[in-house]
């Protein structure tokens, strides 16, 4: 999976770098709670081109990223200057906990047997009362397209999903189309959860 964006970083940075996140970016902020010691700590979970690690960053926020692929573990490091690291989801961990963790268009490469697991650990690196936001192509089931694997979500089993690792209260799940300008067809599937 990570060959893939290795071998198509410059395509993938172009295409990605500029797509304008901010009305998810707000929802989630929202929920994230107030940390009395100073900013909050904010962990990008697949950073990809670091468009968001750095909108995070200028709002004044402790931002750590990590991702699966070297070339977007250096795009996020030059373009946000935040400290990112080499990582899967599968292998995740941390040696502190986060106010809020944001998984944009990264764990639907999660294959679907190991997403529970996967949630479980970022539910583990929350503080109480942290949010989670994660995103999801619409759809059932998991595919193959150029290379990459792509595990589909609905709302119904996104909430299930959730549910079902009991770290989390009630979700706050809402479809919205692919914010660049040639995907608009597309449909992903968010949701903001808080730790109870």
């Amino acid at each position: 999976m990570a060959d893939y964006y290795d071998r198509h970083a410059i395509t993938f940075i172009a295409t990605t770098r500029d797509v304008d996140m901010s009305d998810a970016r707000e929802r989630f902020l929202a929920a994230v709670p107030a940390r009395a010691e100073g900013p909050a700590r904010i962990l990008d979970a697949g950073s990809g081109s670091g468009c968001d690690a750095l909108a995070f960053r200028v709002l004044g926020n402790d931002v750590k990223a990590f991702d699966a692929s070297p070339a977007m573990v250096a795009a996020t490091q030059a373009h946000a200057a935040v400290e990112t690291r080499l990582m899967r989801f599968e292998d995740f961990a941390w040696e502190h906990s986060f106010e809020c963790i944001w998984a944009c268009a990264s764990l639907l490469h999660v294959a679907d047997a190991d997403l529970p697991g996967v949630v479980d650990r970022l539910a583990a690196h929350l503080v109480p009362g942290g949010a989670l936001y994660l995103s999801f192509k619409r759809g059932t089931g998991e595919r193959v397209k150029d290379g990459r694997r792509f595990t589909d979500i609905t709302a119904e089993s996104l909430d299930a999903l959730l549910d079902g690792c009991g770290a989390f209260n009630e979700p706050d799940i809402w479809e919205s189309r692919d914010c660049r300008p040639d995907r608009t067809s597309e449909v992903w599937v968010n949701a903001v959860v808080k730790k109870t």
